[in-house]
């Protein structure tokens, strides 16, 4: 590893820079993972404006959908395309801490950088048991991991502050990405553990807050992002310019960027968070058009219907981001 289990979370706040942009997971007809696509994914992904690292197994790749063997052949042609250009997080959260602590395992030794571990989904869970699940997960692990805390009801568990901050004595938890929808909620998350973790963000709104509110505590960086996807092209890098006016304390020009990026998100995405969850056949239909390898969803996940397709596809072609006169193209 870059670091021992101590110094995790000194390295992400001093090694982490930019947004770590999901990845989506293309498959073919016959609903195999298209390797050759995932690479050129990679490949795409790093290129964008404002990237700084990779997020892999993120809701966005329908990690949920593919098998124990498919998952570790994703991370590792992953890292291998990375190539240490940029930092790698894998997601390797499952229900059972054991299958969990096996993925971070496999992360670790596929050479990832960091692993993400989400509090185990599905049944009853409180304080104590959370508690004991990343105890559990951590137990042999030297990667360092970083823990997730959202509101969305799709997780249907709220890793609070006070929870965040009682994982502390585990060495390489290294920092929490705070997706609350709520900027008190955040606010209170960087107050409680803000001089011990990084407390990252996936939304420009919510870093602008922090950096101006909480200059000191709120990192360099964003984790889980989707939006330098969906809402710039390298010939208008709304994202980069935020990102790149915001590190250079040009706030006043960081928040025209934002408007932009908000207004084109506030259709393609932030209404379905607001509900609660992440539209993925849309986002990935999206992708498909912005230039990405996708294909088609696996089951269960709903396809995005056509009208809300063809909304979204008007406000891409609006913004100069797709051809206004082929909206529909690939």
């Amino acid at each position: 590893m870059k670091y021992d289990r101590a110094g995790a979370a000194a390295w992400v706040r001093s090694n982490l820079k930019g947004y770590m942009t999901a990845l989506y997971t293309p498959f073919d007809t016959d609903g195999a993972i298209d390797f050759s696509g995932l690479r050129a994914n990679v490949r795409r992904t790093m290129d964008l404006p404002g990237v700084g690292g990779i997020s892999v197994n993120t809701l966005h790749q329908e990690y949920w959908t593919l098998t124990t063997d498919e998952r570790r052949r994703l991370v590792e042609a992953t890292i291998d395309e990375v190539a240490g250009r940029m930092p790698v997080i894998v997601g390797c959260t499952d229900p059972s801490w054991k299958a969990t602590a096996d993925f971070c395992r496999h992360a670790q030794s596929a050479g990832a950088d960091l692993v993400m571990v989400w509090p185990s989904y599905y049944g009853p869970r409180d304080a104590s048991g959370v508690r004991a699940y990343y105890e559990a997960v951590a137990a042999d692990l030297d990667v360092g991991m970083l823990v997730y805390s959202t509101t969305l009801s799709e997780l249907g568990y709220y890793l609070d502050p006070s929870q965040v901050a009682d994982l502390l004595h585990i060495p390489n938890i290294c920092g929490v990405q705070n997706t609350t929808l709520n900027l008190a909620q955040y606010a209170s998350m960087l107050r409680a553990v803000g001089d011990r973790l990084p407390v990252a963000t996936s939304l420009e709104e919510y870093f602008f807050f922090g950096k101006s509110a909480f200059p000191d505590a709120t990192p360099d960086f964003m984790i889980g992002s989707s939006r330098p996807i969906f809402c710039q092209t390298r010939d208008r890098p709304h994202c980069g310019r935020f990102f790149d006016a915001m590190m250079s304390g040009r706030h006043d020009e960081a928040a025209v960027h934002m408007r932009t990026i908000l207004a084109i998100a506030e259709k393609l995405q932030s209404r379905y968070f607001a509900s609660g969850f992440h539209h993925v056949g849309l986002f990935k239909a999206l992708a498909g058009r912005l230039g990405m390898v996708t294909g088609p969803v696996r089951a269960p996940i709903a396809r995005p219907g056509p009208e809300e397709l063809r909304e979204c596809l008007a406000v891409l072609a609006s913004e100069g981001l797709i051809d206004a006169d082929r909206p529909n193209a690939t």
